[in-house]
């Protein structure tokens, strides 16, 4: 994690970042993911002691992260939570539910949204608790998904005791420590060109094998292409923002949008190329199967396109806020 401040990463700035990563290049490196996007926060919010305990041994793998934000009734709406805490001698009682927790059952400590205070407003009275995820009263159950797999989960949490020592940040004012969360969050899932989904299968590849003379698929997976390349340069607009010192710019939201978007198009193309095989589920079909089931949930996961296209309007281009339902 070299731009991690010190002693964790060295601190290094947008030029050093990216001669490390051009060094690196090819090189398999552990990704952090989501246990990262925590650990970072406690590290920027947490005291002394909370650095000592999560943040090392984050990095060492030794214990991994959960976010416990979303609940089911607090979507992109990460303000809504409903998940409680009750305030005992030496700590709290919690007690509610958390859904769509990625990697929830293979973790050993989530990051927790609790509302502390139910007589403040909604983005008030939220404090940032770190769970064990082995304590008395939590159940994690996986979710199967279309695809087979389980990489989601619903936590319940029944009066799991949280001590004051596991608290992140001011009691009633987690909601500025969430917010850094969801800022590395983003910063994450807006970074590649497939809004969080790298890693499918090649578009290219599939065109030039099953249809290598329709002129018409030809000119569809060239527009993919070149959509591809122009979020990646819009990635590359905030990368040379930061090397002149500026702040951050609007790229993260639109990349997140437009790329979560763009590979649900490039899944669905794969599978009209490779047709009724798709169905069958069996070596490289089973892939782009897999893949394009995968990517219908691409633009929920990490902010829906509906909240987005709403902070990009009111945040960015100044248009006028949708009115609050109360």
């Amino acid at each position: 994690m070299p731009h991690w401040p010190r002693p964790w990463g060295r601190d290094a700035g947008p030029v050093e970042q990216l001669v490390i990563e051009e060094e690196f290049a090819g090189v398999r490196r552990p990704d952090l993911s989501v246990s990262a996007w925590n650990t970072l926060t406690i590290a920027q919010h947490g005291s002394p002691e909370q650095l000592e305990r999560f943040v090392r041994p984050s990095l060492l793998g030794e214990i991994e992260f959960c976010q416990l934000f979303s609940e089911p009734g607090a979507g992109s709406d990460a303000a809504a939570v409903q998940t409680r805490g009750v305030k005992v001698d030496g700590g709290w009682r919690v007690s509610g539910q958390k859904v769509w927790t990625s990697l929830a059952h293979r973790c050993t400590h989530g990051f927790a949204t609790v509302r502390t205070n139910l007589e403040a407003p909604k983005h008030q009275g939220i404090t940032m608790m770190v769970i064990d995820l082995k304590a008395e009263g939590v159940e994690v159950r996986p979710l199967r998904q279309i695809t087979g797999h389980a990489h989601f989960n619903e936590v319940f949490l029944d009066d799991v005791f949280v001590p004051d020592d596991e608290v992140v940040g001011p009691v009633d004012q987690g909601w500025t420590v969430a917010r850094s969360t969801l800022g590395n969050e983003r910063i994450s899932l807006g970074g590649g060109t497939d809004g969080g989904m790298a890693g499918g299968p090649d578009l290219l590849a599939l065109q030039q094998r099953y249809a290598p003379g329709d002129a018409g698929v030809a000119r569809e997976v060239g527009a993919a292409l070149a959509d591809t390349q122009s979020i990646a340069l819009m990635n590359l607009r905030g990368v040379i923002r930061a090397v002149a010192g500026s702040g951050p710019g609007a790229e993260a939201n639109v990349t997140k949008l437009l790329g979560s978007e763009l590979v649900q198009r490039k899944a669905a193309l794969m599978t009209r190329l490779i047709g009724p095989a798709a169905a069958v589920r069996e070596g490289d079909e089973k892939r782009v199967s897999t893949w394009w089931m995968a990517t219908l949930g691409a633009t929920i996961g990490g902010g829906t396109s509906e909240i987005l296209r709403n902070q990009i309007g009111e945040r960015l281009l100044g248009l006028p806020r949708d009115p609050l339902v109360q």
